[in-house]
């Protein structure tokens, strides 16, 4: 990390700008590619340099904008700045469309190697998307800019001396947050080091991801097919799903409420595994319990409950609940074969060896949890939806059948019950009972209750 240089540039049709800080000094440079100036050579030298000297370039998704641009100029040997402006707008326009990976740069390609921040905090992600100036607000920055002019505009010479003072800016914008993402940053060179592969750019999902693939191969799963078109990912592939194959037939209940919503379950057929069914409900003791494909949720509302002389706050968790569900009931994806349950169960029993704050169990505890997503992500190595739904919904009823067996056998009140546990009140007098009762439900299931005590519990 000693070697890295924090990077970002600027392109408008008559300029293109290069900023540059050292990641751990206060060393600047500033390249201009212009009507007045052009610093392609020094450029291209710049970054020679930086190969040569084993460093690195830090950037905020420079991977998929600001290196491709670099990398084209590297490979003209010189350029004017519609060129590069040119090529950008290339690369913003095929963003969303089929033509994407049109400027892709391989990592073997690099002249020099990236660091992507925007991808290893997984920000390429819709769903978690943050732009450089959101970060700049949570970092508490003295100030935030914002592009000083509209993209296309062709500046003035004077308005050239804003843009770079505003390219230098977001440089170091990039060099602080590069600074708050030095744990995972390390934790990726720790894997590449020992697995002789690159995770350098991998989001937390991809490392568990890959790292699960590489035991599958070595163990002689073929994950993918190689063909004209070069690899595809093998996968299962279900026009429906009778959810009554995803649900194990030993789940019995003997509340009528629970016992309804079994059956209905059995009966379904779906063809979609998102948004099917948005209101299956079961109350019980005046506590309601949601379902959905996702997973299940229930909570009491607007209250503060506390533990007192006569009563306390149990909380119960599942230990790595969507794992040992697949491993204990001998789910996989079809076409992955009964040796995924076999390594799956490896890499569980494996991560315990490791202390938990090490390189090894972060990334072991990312392979067993991100398989259960990617079942149902259409791209991905491990899909198969009735995987997914097998796991999923067994989850759902065997937390069913632990909060039947509490409320049976004791007096405890339901406080909340979501994707991995549920919460209650229960008397101080009954907690030997409570014991018992998780005791038989870890028995009949093979999966392992986390308990903790709260001392107060306040819900919106």
């Amino acid at each position: 990390m000693n070697n890295d240089y924090v990077f970002d540039i600027e392109t408008y049709p008559n300029v293109f700008t290069l900023a540059v800080e050292h990641a751990n000094a206060p060393i600047t440079w500033m390249f201009e590619i212009s009507d007045w100036r052009n610093d392609s050579r020094e450029i291209i030298d710049f970054l020679i340099y930086l190969r040569d000297s084993g460093a690195r370039m830090v950037g905020f998704n420079n991977v998929g904008f600001d290196y491709p641009v670099l990398h084209q100029l590297v490979r003209m040997g010189k350029s004017d700045a519609s060129t590069l402006y040119q090529k950008a707008m290339s690369i913003i326009g095929a963003q969303d469309g089929s033509d994407k990976w049109v400027h892709f740069v391989k990592p073997a390609d690099y002249i020099v190697p990236q660091v992507d921040l925007f991808k290893i905090h997984h920000f390429d992600n819709k769903a978690r998307a943050t732009s450089l100036k959101s970060l700049e607000f949570n970092m508490r920055m003295d100030s935030i800019e914002d592009l000083p002019f509209p993209v296309g505009t062709s500046l003035t010479r004077e308005q050239i001396e804003v843009l770079k003072r505003y390219n230098a800016h977001d440089v170091h914008a990039t060099k602080l947050f590069y600074h708050k993402s030095q744990d995972m940053i390390r934790f990726r060179e720790e894997l590449t080091s020992k697995y002789s592969r690159d995770f350098t750019n991998h989001n937390d999902t991809k490392i568990g991801k890959d790292y699960f693939i590489m035991r599958l191969e070595e163990s002689g799963v073929e994950c993918y097919e190689f063909g004209p078109l070069g690899r595809t990912p093998k996968q299962t592939k279900r026009p429906v799903i009778h959810l009554k194959d995803a649900i194990p037939d030993w789940i019995k209940f003997d509340h009528p409420e629970f016992t309804r919503v079994l059956n209905w379950l059995k009966a379904q057929s779906i063809t979609e595994t998102k948004g099917v069914f948005t209101d299956l409900t079961a109350t019980i003791n005046g506590f309601t319990f949601v379902f959905g494909l996702g997973g299940i949720h229930g909570s009491v509302e607007s209250e503060v409950i506390e533990s007192d002389d006569e009563h306390v706050i149990v909380d119960l968790d599942v230990t790595s609940y969507y794992p040992n569900l697949a491993i204990t009931n001998g789910f996989y994806p079809a076409h992955l074969g009964e040796e995924f349950g076999s390594i799956y169960k490896h890499l569980f029993e494996q991560r315990k060896q490791y202390p938990k704050k090490s390189a090894e169990s972060a990334m072991l505890k990312l392979a067993l949890n991100g398989v259960y997503g990617d079942s149902n992500n259409k791209f991905s190595v491990f899909y198969d939806p009735l995987f997914t739904m097998s796991i999923t919904l067994t989850g759902q009823l065997l937390l069913c059948w632990l909060a039947e067996q509490i409320m049976a056998w004791t007096e405890a009140e339901l406080i909340q019950v979501n994707t991995d546990g549920l919460t209650v009140r229960i008397p101080r007098s009954q907690l030997h009972q409570l014991e018992k009762t998780c005791k038989h439900w870890e028995t009949a299931t093979r999966l392992t209750l986390e308990k903790a005590v709260y001392k107060t519990m306040m819900i919106k």
